[in-house]
């Protein structure tokens, strides 16, 4: 998953062209990839957030570590 606009769009190609089959999803905010995060964990599955501090997704890691309070709990 990456998080951002044209930037991040740059590290979409690179791995989509190295492996044709690798499903990339593009989130155009932390708000958005928690959510989009949320709907694709199952249990048992990791999630590995790496960032600069700029996008913020250490909110996004700190959620995902707490139950989801508006679903099942995942």
């Amino acid at each position: 998953m990456t998080v951002g606009g044209d930037d991040a769009r740059v590290m979409v190609d690179a791995p989509k062209q190295a492996r044709p089959g690798l499903e990339i999803v593009e989130s155009r905010d932390r708000d958005h990839a928690l959510t989009v995060a949320r709907e694709l964990l199952r249990p048992g599955g990791v999630v590995l957030v790496k960032s600069s501090h700029s996008v913020g997704l250490e909110h996004v890691a700190v959620c995902l570590a707490q139950p989801d309070p508006v679903s099942d709990g995942r």
